[in-house]
């Protein structure tokens, strides 16, 4: 009997990246995916093999996996952070090439990442993990006292991440941050992140650093150096903007705050063994003047970041990843396109979306080189409603002849998508 063509597995989540472009290069792809996540690609019956796990630390299922299809996949690929150490775990077994679980966990776990780079010298928060809410208020105590930061060991986009201000606020938190799940559509509704910090049965603690301004770093590595580094400035520290408009601007690598980012990201993604791959590192420059590394992890940037970088350098990341995930050469040579660029997207409030703007009426703003508009009339608002970080409605991609006017321009960006959405009825109506 033939045998069927080796393939990429690709665990893939609310993006279909990888596996899209790995199909149009005539690729053989197997598509694994959490059980909530299969049932929506169903509804549309993508042309390619799909496999499913309860979630992403099965794994049990994971190994049954491993086993069905030794002989069949020859690389591993994923785009989706909460998938990363699924993928290590999967590569260790069948021993295929990539990033291995222990190198995974390094930029997935934030006590094991943050606990490596601070023994290298690299700034980080100080931070300690606990086990339940009564074990912060001690560990607020251990960092110096409050705020403190509050988050899940694994998590993403700034999801169950909460600033807790005193020993009060934190009695407040108790019953309605701690103990609550976060609301989550289909395609996040597996990922432990969203499940109550309570349920987690461990969490962080971290040192609060008073953010001036918040950087990103999106750098793609061979051989363990660098090809690429390209520095960004957010808008607005993601944290702090979640709900609202939320955006960067790319930064000249050359220049002053740019070369900074860059050297810390580069330090971090040494330090944490990266070899082969694409990194995304958030740098923080804290109003006491102190520089520190937030978070690395071993992927692209999110948001509109990585359609910035075609904007601005010619980087067909997409492209990349499917090079990178079949195991051939990557093809980046970044160019530098004259300006400045940038992107931004409005978050959708709750409930549901009764107006959006069409895309053609974003493309006639000042500035705007192209856009997307991913939410629909009828669909739903939120932090996971339209699929996009932070529930974005989507992107536009901006273009200026300086820093400032870009960020200026992302000052209008929410009147251009014109959202509207259906007032919630009041309790009892």
């Amino acid at each position: 009997m033939r045998e069927k063509p080796v393939a990429t597995l690709v665990l893939s989540n609310h993006t279909t990246v990888i596996e899209d472009r790995l199909q149009a290069d005539g690729k053989e792809v197997i598509v694994c995916l959490t059980k909530p996540v299969a049932a929506v690609r169903m509804a549309d019956p993508p042309g390619y093999e799909m496999v499913t796990v309860s979630h992403w630390h099965a794994f049990g299922e994971l190994a049954d996996l491993a086993r069905d299809l030794r002989g069949r996949v020859d690389r591993i690929a994923t785009l989706w952070e909460g998938a990363l150490v699924a993928a290590g775990f999967l590569r260790d077994l069948l021993d295929l090439p990539g990033q291995r679980m222990s190198e995974a966990l390094g930029f997935t776990d934030k006590a094991v990442m943050k606990t490596r780079l601070a023994r290298a010298g690299v700034p980080v928060a100080r931070h300690r993990i606990v086990r339940s809410v009564d074990d912060v208020h001690g560990a607020a105590g251990e960092l110096g006292g409050y705020p403190v930061v509050v988050k899940p060991l694994s998590g993403f986009a700034s999801t169950n991440t909460y600033v807790v201000r005193s020993f009060a606020h934190l009695q407040t938190m108790r019953e309605n941050v701690f103990s609550r799940r976060l609301d989550a559509g289909a395609m996040f509704s597996a990922e432990t992140a969203f499940h109550s910090l309570a349920e987690q049965g461990q969490f962080l603690v971290e040192e609060y650093i008073d953010i001036d301004t918040e950087y990103h770093c999106d750098g793609f590595w061979r051989g363990g150096q660098p090809v690429y580094h390209v520095p960004g400035r957010y808008n607005v520290p993601p944290l702090r903007g979640m709900g609202a408009t939320l955006g960067s601007v790319l930064l000249d690598p050359g220049s002053r705050d740019g070369s900074t980012v860059a050297a810390i990201a580069d330090r971090a993604a040494r330090t944490l063994g990266l070899h082969d791959g694409f990194s995304h590192a958030e740098v923080y420059r804290s109003t006491d003047g102190r520089w520190l590394l937030g978070e690395i992890a071993a992927r692209p940037g999110g948001g509109g970041i990585q359609p910035t970088l075609g904007h601005a350098y010619g980087l067909d990341v997409p492209a990349m990843l499917a090079q990178h995930a079949v195991g051939d050469l990557v093809t980046a040579n970044p160019r530098p396109a004259a300006g400045v660029f940038g992107w931004a997207g409005t978050a959708v409030p709750p409930g549901r979306i009764t107006q959006v703007v069409q895309r053609e009426a974003l493309l006639r703003h000042r500035g705007v080189i192209d856009a997307t508009v991913v939410a629909a009339v009828g669909g739903t608002g939120g932090p996971t409603g339209t699929g996009l970080w932070g529930g974005l409605a989507g992107y536009v991609f901006l273009h200026a002849d300086a820093t400032g006017d870009v960020l200026a321009l992302m000052d209008d960006v929410a009147d251009w998508y014109a959202i509207r959405v259906e007032e919630p009825l009041a309790v009892g109506a």
